[in-house]
């Protein structure tokens, strides 16, 4: 049987990689087929790609990334900290240009917990810092620690025409129990931002710094929009 061989490499390929329409690449370490097509480098198979991972000990992470309008991404993060400690600090996010300023922008949370029937709502327009009412509710004894799951995806919109891109929507969902104890407590969180500019970089706090090891994962998928 005849043997075909593909460029190979531990990474993403970009077109500088790939010289040739057609020409196919495989990343070997998250073992994933690419193809070279007429203006960038597609994924053959699956709707997301991979496009950005990190995961290490700290209370947030601050990243780098030029978010590409035609293409409509999914984040997400999984964060704890170790311990009995409570902590009862929101997750926000500042959404930022390449320059690492702050975008300006809304916020909107509905959140419902399962110590009581309370359905509450919070929302803040003209801010750069954009949050997620999750803290941590009262429940149990906590001694393994708190843990956050937080899902969303970042749409752009237009303004005067398709290139137009000025404001970038997020929606998503969070839940926050705890790390290790069938009895935890679940808080609940719907939420969407909306921020102007162009976007560039993202800096994540879950809002659980109570000392070492806090830990925290984020990765990013891209789909493309058209």
């Amino acid at each position: 049987m005849a043997i075909i061989r593909v460029k190979r490499g531990s990474t993403t390929p970009t077109t500088s990689n790939l010289a040739y329409l057609g020409e196919l690449a495989f990343d070997y370490s998250n073992e994933v087929l690419y193809a070279r097509g007429v203006s960038s480098v597609i994924k053959i198979g699956g709707e997301l790609e991979k496009v950005y991972f990190y995961q290490g000990y700290s209370y947030y992470h601050s990243l780098s990334y030029a978010f590409d309008p035609d293409y409509i991404y999914k984040v997400h993060v999984i964060a704890s900290t170790q311990g009995s400690s409570l902590d009862t600090s929101d997750t926000y996010i500042y959404y930022r240009t390449s320059s690492l300023s702050n975008l300006p922008g809304s916020y909107i949370s509905h959140h419902v917990n399962t110590q009581d029937t309370t359905h509450d709502k919070s929302s803040v327009t003209n801010t750069t810092a954009q949050y997620i009412e999750d803290s941590y509710v009262s429940g149990p004894t906590i001694t393994s620690g708190i843990t956050k799951v937080i899902d969303f995806e970042i749409s752009p919109t237009f303004k005067s025409s398709y290139l137009d891109t000025q404001q970038w929507v997020a929606y998503g969902k969070s839940i926050t129990t705890l790390a290790g104890q069938g009895d935890g407590t679940i808080k609940m969180v719907d939420f969407a931002h909306s921020v102007y500019g162009a976007l560039a970089a993202l800096y994540i706090n879950p809002g659980m710094s109570i000392g070492s090891p806090d830990s925290i994962s984020v990765t990013i998928y891209r789909m493309k929009r058209k």
